[in-house]
Formats: structure tokens, sequence, C-alpha cells
């Protein structure tokens, strides 16, 4: 079974509508970015339309930015959004999967991934290409979806991203189940993703709940 690939027209809809209710959340990853002085390349794996790689563009100056994703209208979605953000010179977009990144070995200072992961047909491959282009001693930080996630932690997230201030949580509680569709708790520790962190050359990991997130910190030795 292939990768998911998003196709056209609903690209183009994932931008206008449910990539809104992320858009806070990829400010929060940049902010953690920034204060952690993490600067020099970074890589976004299923970068979508490009808006997290923006925001950090945004935030850190030093740093230049990898977006990865399978889908073409994605990544000429992402280049105009650059564009129109003034970043794009900072910014470089390709089209290819994350097992097969075409990025250079031992090349990142950082790897991102959000809401990708449970897409993957073989996340082995997935974190061996992820482990290859991180630099010695870097971290991959990969976000998902938790589909178990009670209403209370649906309602805290909501709250701690100020989603509400933008989108009224009635139509964000009928956008969710739609846009936020990753696997069960349990496949993160020893389920499929479980195995597969164990089977990869990664040989630290934290898995950590983030409200409905799940946030897999995965360092290189």
């Amino acid at each position: 079974m292939p990768d998911v690939i998003i196709p056209w027209p609903f690209t183009r809809l994932y931008d206008r509508y449910p990539n809104r209710i992320f858009a806070k959340w990829f400010v929060k990853i940049a902010e953690e970015v920034k204060d952690k002085g993490i600067s020099g390349n970074i890589a976004d794996l299923g970068t979508g339309p490009g808006r997290l790689p923006i925001e950090i563009a945004k935030q850190v100056k030093k740093a230049r930015l990898f977006g990865i994703d399978l889908s073409k209208d994605m990544i000429k979605l992402a280049r105009k959004n650059a564009e129109m953000a003034g970043v794009a010179d900072r910014i470089e977009f390709s089209v290819a999967t994350a097992s097969y990144t075409g990025l250079k070995a031992n090349s990142m200072d950082l790897v991102l991934s959000t809401n990708t992961l449970h897409h993957l047909a073989d996340p082995v491959k997935a974190f061996n290409e992820i482990y290859r282009i991180l630099k010695p001693g870097a971290e991959a930080w990969v976000f998902d979806g938790r589909r178990d996630a009670t209403r209370a932690e649906f309602l805290e997230t909501v709250r701690k991203l100020d989603l509400a201030d933008d989108i009224p949580v009635s139509i964000i509680s009928r956008l969710w189940p739609l846009i936020h569709v990753g696997s069960k708790t349990e496949a993160y520790y020893s389920g499929k993703i479980g195995i597969a962190i164990k089977q990869s050359s990664f040989k630290k990991a934290e898995i950590t709940p983030e409200g409905t997130f799940m946030r897999l910190r995965l360092k290189k030795a």
C-alpha cells in the first residue's frame, strides 16, 4: 500500500479550511524551535502547503528550510505561499516521500513532521530516512494525531492553541474527525508505530501525549 497523497482539488480545500486550524499550532512549534536556539538546516516531511516551514522561516532568520511532500499540487501551493510570505528565498520545496527525501545524509539540524506519520505505508523506512539525514546529535520532532483523545483533551487543545478565537468550537468539532484521523495512542507505544521505532536506526526515543496529539522526539546518536 502506498503512502497517502491528497489530490487536487482537495489540496486547495485543505489549505483554505482544515489547515487554518493548525496555523497557531505551527506558530507554537516555530516558537519552540526559536527558543531552543535551533537554526541551520530544518526539514519538514509531509509539508503540505508549507505553512510550518514558512512560520519557522519568519521566526528563525538563520534557518534554511526544506519542505517535502508527495503531492505536486501541495508543493506548488507551498511555493506560492512562501512567496506571499516573503520567505521563498530560504525555503526549498520538493516532491518526494518521507522514505526517500533526496536530502543529503547528516545534513539536517532538525527534522519535523506533523500529521503525516499515520499516512505512511512503511514507517520504518521513514524513520530510517529521518535518521540518515539528521546530523549526529540532532533531533526529529514527529507530531501525529490521537484518534482516541477524549473530548476534554480536545477542548484543552482548543484552549491552548486559542483556536476558538478564529473558528467557533462547534465548527472545529465538526471538522476535527475529518482531518485529525491519527492512530490510537497504543499504536505509538507497542503497536505498529512503536514497533517501527524499535526496528529503526533510532536508539533513543521519547513519546509524549500532548492533548489530542502525540509527540515523538527521536535523537540521532
